[in-house]
């Protein structure tokens, strides 16, 4: 039995084919790497980070304050940073900056109320929840 054989063509066709190719790096890809390393977050002074801290990890708390006994001096002392807060959101592009704030707050407090057995608000996050609300409130 004779088989057929296909002549061959002129035109050889690649061995391999281009299925995908990459975009051409560009600033974004940069800005949205500095947007995961948080570097204004993370200089805020109420952040405390992990030991050793690397670029892409979260610190370990968004809201690490010690009272300093005068209610009125933690109260603006909030209020500061939560301006600052706002500042580092905006330079860091990140939304949620002030929503982990706010956990970090409700963290701290039930930390707090369970060591001593008594609900007592710590006038630095009173400030900084103070301010956060007229910055909201006042925007049209």
């Amino acid at each position: 039995m004779a088989t057929k054989l296909r002549p061959k063509s002129s035109r050889q066709e690649p061995f391999l084919r281009l299925a995908y190719s990459a975009p051409a790096p560009d600033q974004s890809i940069a800005a949205e790497i500095l947007r995961y390393t948080q570097p204004a977050a993370k200089a805020l002074p109420f952040v405390k980070l992990r030991a050793n801290d690397q670029p892409l990890w979260r610190p370990e708390s968004f809201w690490h304050v010690d009272p300093t006994g005068k209610r009125e001096d933690d109260f603006k002392r909030g209020r500061k940073y939560a301006r600052l807060a706002i500042a580092a959101m905006k330079a860091d592009r990140d939304s949620q900056l002030v929503a982990r704030v706010v956990q970090d707050i409700i963290k701290d407090a039930v930390e707090r109320n369970g060591q001593k057995g008594r609900g007592r608000r710590s006038p630095a996050a009173l400030g900084f929840l103070a301010e956060i609300s007229e910055l909201i409130a006042a925007r049209p």
